[in-house]
């Protein structure tokens, strides 16, 4: 190589080796925690589901409608909520507007997919008395909690459901029906609300003006969701810290209603099994080569097809269990903050209710405020 030929490569390797480095810019790091809890792209998505599986006589079409409710009722839209669970209630029934003639295919019957179990009609019973409560009609939300009590008498010994009914009670100074709800709390550890009702009721008791109560419920749709709840007045004061669970009132058949679906659907499909042999020797001597497909036919139409005696559960965000408390906050909290973990004691996020002005979350009825939050992957907002 020439001389200057090696110049120009050592100067080329010079410039190289002094040239100033450039590293790409650190990208700036995911929060490992949600710092809110949104559910309006679970509403729209689930209108979209309704609309379509009633288009389309979809027989899993009354468990749309409860995934509709529900996100509803934790995104703060109640008349909303209160309309798709009144509506499940009324298809699970039987019961169709008369008017309505494209509501006749909405027959219950023994070969639909949407029959609700006993605990998913309890559920609708449930969360229909809170749209009503948090409405401030305390007559109609208290005939849900009875309703609910009417299918299954061990109801009776659900803590959400005496907590609720009690209060409904002593919001209405039915204060001896309050105690008797609320004295089942008390052998759980649930403690105070007795002695509440007593000196209000025996001494006219009024709690200090300067603050003003407050339940907090978390519904947690997914094990991974389930820990302790830290409650704060304006981000700053811990007022309580929530149990993981307070309540289980997990959609299950019991052990009866296993057993019988187990002996319906044994029997169902010993009568198609022997239909359809019979069918098939007697018309494929008639009709040489078809009279299987036809039995096939016969056998749908008689006793209905397999696929719609399944019991395909779709109703994605009954709760697992529940976490609820009542307290006191001072009149100057302008909003309450939700701190949730899970059972490992790991952060998974927080979400602020404020109590006033148009971005309120929390409701107001009965001279309290309540607080509803839905945990699911899904709601969490980065």
């Amino acid at each position: 190589m020439s001389r200057p030929g090696v110049l120009l490569l050592l100067g080329a390797v010079f410039f190289i080796t002094c040239a100033p480095v450039t590293s790409p810019l650190p990208s700036a790091p995911k929060p490992h925690y949600f710092s809110n809890l949104s559910y309006e792209n679970a509403i729209a998505r689930y209108r979209q589901t309704v609309e379509k599986k009633f288009k389309d006589e979809d027989l899993s079409y009354i468990l749309s409608l409860l995934s509709y409710g529900i996100t509803n009722f934790y995104g703060g839209k109640q008349a909303d909520a209160k309309r798709a669970f009144l509506a499940a209630y009324k298809v699970d029934a039987g019961e169709r507007p008369e008017a309505a003639k494209f509501y006749d295919w909405l027959v219950v019957d023994s070969r639909t997919v949407y029959k609700l179990k006993k605990r998913e009609r309890e559920l609708v019973h449930f969360y229909l008395g809170l749209c009503y409560l948090f409405e401030n009609n305390l007559e109609e939300a208290l005939v849900e909690f009875k309703k609910l009590r009417q299918f299954d008498q061990g109801a009776s010994q659900l803590p959400i459901v005496n907590f609720y009914t009690g209060l409904l009670y002593e919001k209405m100074e039915k204060f001896d029906d309050a105690l008797i709800e609320f004295r089942q709390l008390e052998t759980l550890g649930i403690k105070g609300l007795v002695r509440n009702v007593e000196l209000i009721r025996d001494s006219g008791f009024i709690p200090t003006a300067d603050s003003t109560e407050l339940v907090v419920q978390v519904d947690h749709q997914t094990v991974g969701s389930i820990g302790r709840t830290e409650v704060y007045a304006d981000s700053s004061l811990l007022v309580t810290v929530l149990p993981e669970v307070s309540d289980s009132f997990a959609v299950r058949l019991s052990q009866a209603e296993a057993n019988r679906k187990a002996a319906q659907e044994a029997g169902a499909k010993a009568a198609r099994i022997g239909l359809r042999v019979l069918s098939a020797v007697l018309l494929d001597k008639v009709l040489p080569g078809i009279g299987k497909e036809l039995a096939d036919n016969i056998a749908d139409i008689t006793l209905g097809k397999e696929e719609q005696n399944r019991d395909i559960r779709a109703w994605g965000y009954a709760p697992l269990n529940f976490a609820f408390a009542r307290m006191r906050i001072p009149n100057s909290t302008s909003k309450v903050r939700l701190i949730f973990y899970n059972r490992a004691g790991n952060m998974l996020g927080y979400c602020d209710y404020p109590l006033q002005g148009e971005n309120q979350r929390a409701f107001y009825a009965a001279g309290m405020f309540f607080i509803v939050a839905g945990l699911a992957e899904e709601f969490y907002v980065y």
